[in-house]
């Protein structure tokens, strides 16, 4: 299986812009298994557009990106400001299917108040696991990378990979590479992670540095406006499993 981590710049509050940036991207790109998008990558955060964006400009991109999966035979994902079914906003990773459809999808659990999610967002309750080309895979938005005891319940799952779109900003950005590299050889999973580039409408800038990382920590690194492929290596995630039995190893009391 291989994986495609597209980083991209984002026209805060520019839906239709953003769709073609992302269209561009992935049709210029080789052929991948999944493409993954950063985080809010049709909107940014100009908070007072999102409830427009979720009734008007969220469905038009569904539609668009569901066409480009179909035509690539690829899965895509991101996440993108959406209408929960009881009428509320949520950061929704959606993930598009082959055939053009919806596998799945998952609302950001942990909101990040310093921008404000808690005001306009409703938190998700649940982190799915989906069955991709023999793969066992989960998604995680941005801030969850901070709660690793979120990634520990899951790898007691078997997940073998995570998909983790991003916005996430320069003065921050060391911590983006020690909370991703951990959450990846702490999971002994793949990690891809998507993160927006370049700066937002009130001044913000985001640092990029999307990867995607193996289970023993070695990652290859995006550059500007790119993207960046790996390939899953299935005997490579059972050797660090059966090396090193985290999991069988962790004591009562102390680990949990």
């Amino acid at each position: 299986m291989k994986i495609a981590v597209v980083q991209m710049t984002v026209t805060d509050g520019e839906s239709e812009a953003n769709v073609g940036r992302a269209v561009g991207l992935i049709q210029s790109a080789p052929a991948a298994d999944l493409y993954l998008l950063p985080e809010l990558w049709t909107s940014g955060y100009l908070h007072e557009r999102w409830a427009n964006i979720a009734d008007h400009e969220t469905p038009q991109a569904i539609e668009e990106i569901g066409n480009l999966a179909r035509l690539r035979r690829c899965f895509i994902g991101g996440s993108m400001i959406c209408r929960h079914d009881d009428g509320g906003l949520v950061n929704r990773f959606l993930l598009h299917t082959p055939d053009g459809g919806i596998h799945g999808y998952y609302d950001k659990s942990h909101l990040f108040q310093p921008m404000q999610e808690h005001r306009y967002l409703r938190p998700g309750v649940e982190v799915p696991i989906w069955e991709l080309n023999g793969f066992r895979v989960a998604p995680a938005i941005c801030y969850d990378l901070r709660f690793s005891r979120m990634f520990a319940n899951l790898a007691e799952r078997d997940v073998d990979i995570f998909l983790v779109p991003s916005e996430w900003p320069k003065p921050r950005c060391a911590s983006l590479r020690v909370l991703a590299q951990a959450r990846a050889i702490e999971s002994q999973a793949y990690l891809a992670l998507s993160n927006r580039i370049g700066p937002a409408s009130d001044g913000t800038d985001f640092c990029g540095q999307s990867r995607v990382i193996d289970p023993l920590g070695a990652e290859i690194v995006a550059d500007g406006e790119s993207l960046v492929l790996m390939d899953i290596d299935r005997e490579l995630i059972t050797k660090t499993r059966s090396f090193l039995k985290v999991l069988e190893d962790r004591v009562a009391g102390v680990d949990a």
